[in-house]
This record gives C-alpha cells, sequence and structure tokens, in this order.
C-alpha cells in the first residue's frame, strides 16, 4: 500500500481490496488510495466495483409521522434517506 486515508483490508477469499473511511465531516469529506502490484494483467483488475454506504441519516431530518389527509388518520410508513457523490475517479 503506497499511501491511503481511512482503512483497508485484503480479503483473500474473496480476491477483494476493501477500503473504508468511518467518518465523513465537511471539513475532510474526501479521500484517496494508491496501491501497485506485481504481474503484467492490467485488466485483472477490471471491471472495477465501487460503492457507496452510508449509515442512518445524513442531515438530522427525520419523518415524524404520516397521516391521511381527510381523516386525519396516521399511516404506517418507512423511511428511507440516500446521498450521492460528486465524482470519484479510478485511474
Amino acid at each position: 500500500m503506497a499511501s491511503h486515508s481511512g482503512e483497508w483490508q485484503l480479503n483473500p477469499s474473496s480476491h477483494r481490496l476493501d477500503w473504508t473511511i468511518p467518518l465523513v465531516k465537511g471539513e475532510d469529506r474526501t479521500g484517496s488510495l494508491e496501491f501497485s502490484i506485481n504481474g503484467n494483467d492490467v485488466n485483472a483488475f477490471f471491471p472495477v466495483q465501487v460503492s457507496f454506504v452510508g449509515l442512518g441519516n445524513t442531515v438530522g431530518v427525520r419523518v415524524a409521522s404520516v397521516s391521511q389527509v381527510d381523516n386525519g388518520e396516521d399511516v404506517v410508513f418507512s423511511e428511507d434517506a440516500s446521498f450521492i457523490t460528486d465524482n470519484y475517479l479510478v485511474v
């Protein structure tokens, strides 16, 4: 591993390199990972799979309740929060 931010783990059983940034804050919202390997088959790394996972609500806004407009009766509901990245690069 040449340089990195966050944490990394090599998973030999699934042939994966898992890289994690445990906490992303507004003032520290970027990360980088640089590594090199032996061998001549650069295509062994492609396709690259990148995923982003956020736990919990990122802005602190929650839906308290949902009710029907016509009679005010409470409605059972679920809530999903999602976020997207500005960009990421695989170079």
